[in-house]
Order: structure tokens, then C-alpha cells, then sequence
């Protein structure tokens, strides 16, 4: 293996619509396994601080097969480092785009974890690229949907969205009020315009329902010990919405999970890659596959960029993501949940109902 950054693309993947998304490094463990990935000896024994551009490189290659394919190409900073020097990591994600165009123009760019709150959402790396950038928050909002739908449809009752005054959280809470379920947010701000019931308090929103809905952009905003027993959180805050010490019959279940496609490739260090960014073997989040339905489609508008996201946004990555076989699944950890193991809506006198 050379210690050139990325490695050539297949004969057969040309032609094809192409993506890139764009990630950081989550500590040492990953830097080193970057540097055994480049074969950079220095980088693979930890002796590297990752504030070196040069060590910006390709973690792996993705494709659905006949469809599209991309590059998933790490940024060496961690997560303090994104934080404290954002400027570094700004003009990083640019040398990322630049170094996954190196096999032909990109049709699209995509954003993980903290390179889309660095880059304002999306934003600030979007006025450098003549590509669509697009941040994650449609394709996530599609998943949450779904997945809550699957749990309220066991479950029952009115539904907590925690976080509707951010992008993702309001649009969900619009798109289960539009399906005629009763919605219960916190705070005057959030969910305007929808005629929902409104709390003084995220503890008093969960307090009533048995469905919840974690969307915060900030995560851990809520005491768990607000939760009551039979109560089900369909999650994608970082970290976590409930802080504390999960309350016993309280399930907390991942809801930016998404099943993958048989004709999903991505070899080895693919299968690493899904491992080592804690989606396990089986699934992924669902904001890798946003910039693949953007590419595939052909728009050029962005799903998701800043603190814009319209329910038909959400609804068209949703079909796109459908006819490429992603399929949201709820999770706990990589095992997959039935949802015919939840509890059902607990009545008053604390039977199931």
C-alpha cells in the first residue's frame, strides 16, 4: 500500500454519480488506525497530533452498485481540536473535497458529526465548493420520522419532540402533526405555527407522553427521572436526551438507524470504517446517504444546508433513499429492535393498555 492519500477508482464505478463525506477523527485509536489505513508509520504509532493537513486522507469507498458511489475521506482533528481551532477545520473539510475530486468532479458533499456544526451547518464550507453541501438533517429527520412512526404506532398516545426549535425536531413535529398525531413540545418557540400543546419544561413534555422524540441539537437537556415506566425515546441528540441514570422500563433506542442495501459496497476497510464510527457491521446512520441521494438525483439544491429544512425535502430524500433499499430500522447499540418488544401505552392504573 503506497502512502498516497486516496487509491484509484475502479474501472467499473465509472460514470456513476459521485458523493463525498466528509468526517474528523473521534481520538488517538482512529488516528492510528488512519495511519495504518495510509500506511504512515508515524501516524499508525500515535506520534502524530493531527493538526498536519497532510494527513487528511481516504478512510474508504462506497458504492451502490448501478447507482452511486463515493469517498469517505477523515479529517485528522478530534473533536477538541474541530472546536477550539475552527478556521483549521474549515479549510481541512476544503482539502477533503478537493482530495475526493481527485477521480473526477463530485456531484455532491456531505457533512458528519462536527464538520457540519463547524461549518455552520453546512454553510461556511458551501460558499468555497461549486457542489451542493448538504449537512445530514434531512435524511436524519426522515429516519426519526419513521422510526417513531413504527414505535407510535405500537405505543399509541401523544407524542414529545424535545428540540422542536431546531431544524430537525421542528420539521418532525410538522410531519407527525400532518398525520394527525397530538404532539407536545417545550417552550414558546418551538413548533410555530402548529397547533400543538406546549410545556413550561422538556421534564414536564416527557412527563406526558410515552413516545419521545430526542431531536435537541445539544443533547442531555432533559432529567431522565422525568420519564415514567412503558416510556419509549427515539433518539438522535448527542449526547443523549435523558441525563442521569435511565429510569427502569425506559427504553432509549437510536432513530437515525438505517438498514442497508444488498447492492451496498464497500469492502474492507468500508466494513472497519462502519464499525469504528459506532453504526456497526449491519447498518448506518442516515446521514452518510444523504450526499448519495443528492448525487443520484441530480439536484442542486441541497436537502438540508443551515438552519433551512422543509417538510418536502425531507420527503424527497426519503423516496430517493427508499428506491436505493435504505430502509429505517430502530436500534439499541448495532442490534436491531423489534418494536413488537416495547411496552405498549401504560393506562392509568399501570397496566398496559
Amino acid at each position: 500500500m503506497s502512502e498516497g492519500r486516496s487509491l484509484p477508482a475502479p474501472a467499473a464505478d465509472q460514470g456513476l454519480p459521485r458523493f463525498a463525506f466528509i468526517v474528523h477523527m473521534f481520538g488517538p485509536l482512529h488516528r492510528r488506525v488512519m495511519g495504518v489505513r495510509r500506511a504512515h508509520l508515524s501516524a499508525a504509532l500515535g506520534l502524530r497530533d493531527g493538526t498536519d493537513s497532510a494527513d487528511i486522507g481516504e478512510i474508504c469507498r462506497l458504492e451502490v452498485t448501478g447507482a452511486g458511489r463515493g469517498v469517505v475521506v477523515a479529517l485528522p482533528l478530534g473533536p477538541e481540536q474541530m472546536l477550539t481551532d475552527q478556521a483549521r477545520a474549515l479549510s481541512m473539510m476544503e482539502q477533503a473535497v478537493e482530495l475526493a475530486g481527485q477521480d473526477g468532479p463530485l456531484d455532491a458533499v456531505g457533512l458528519g458529526s462536527l464538520c457540519a456544526v463547524v461549518a455552520s451547518r453546512g454553510v461556511a464550507l458551501a460558499e468555497k465548493l461549486p457542489m451542493p453541501v448538504t449537512n445530514g438533517g434531512a435524511a436524519t429527520a426522515w429516519a426519526l420520522l419513521e422510526n417513531t412512526l413504527a414505535v407510535w404506532r405500537h405505543v399509541g398516545g401523544p407524542v414529545a419532540v424535545i428540540g422542536a426549535s431546531a431544524p430537525v425536531g421542528g420539521v418532525v413535529a410538522a410531519l407527525l402533526h400532518a398525520q394527525g398525531i397530538p404532539v407536545v413540545v417545550s417552550g414558546r418557540r418551538a413548533a410555530r405555527g402548529l397547533d400543538v400543546r406546549r410545556c413550561a419544561s422538556p421534564e414536564e413534555a416527557v412527563a406526558a407522553c410515552r413516545v419521545v422524540v430526542g431531536a435537541g441539537p445539544t443533547g442531555g437537556n432533559v432529567t431522565a427521572a422525568a420519564a415514567a415506566p412503558g416510556t419509549v425515546v427515539v433518539d438522535v441528540a448527542l449526547p443523549g436526551t435523558l441525563r442521569g441514570r435511565i429510569p427502569r422500563g425506559v427504553r432509549v433506542l437510536a432513530g437515525e438507524a438505517v438498514s442497508l442495501p444488498p447492492t451496498w459496497r464497500r469492502g474492507f476497510w468500508g466494513w472497519l470504517y462502519h464499525v469504528l464510527a459506532g453504526y456497526g457491521p449491519t447498518q448506518a446512520f442516515a446521514c452518510l446517504i444523504e450526499p448519495l441521494v443528492l448525487a443520484v438525483q441530480g439536484r442542486r439544491e441541497p436537502f438540508s444546508l443551515g438552519r433551512r429544512l422543509g417538510e418536502a425535502d425531507v420527503r424527497a430524500l426519503g423516496e430517493g433513499a427508499a428506491r436505493l433499499g435504505f430502509v429505517p430500522r430502530l436500534s439499541s447499540g448495532w442490534r436491531q429492535v423489534s418494536v413488537a418488544s416495547l411496552p405498549r401505552q401504560i393506562t392509568r392504573d399501570g397496566t398496559d393498555a
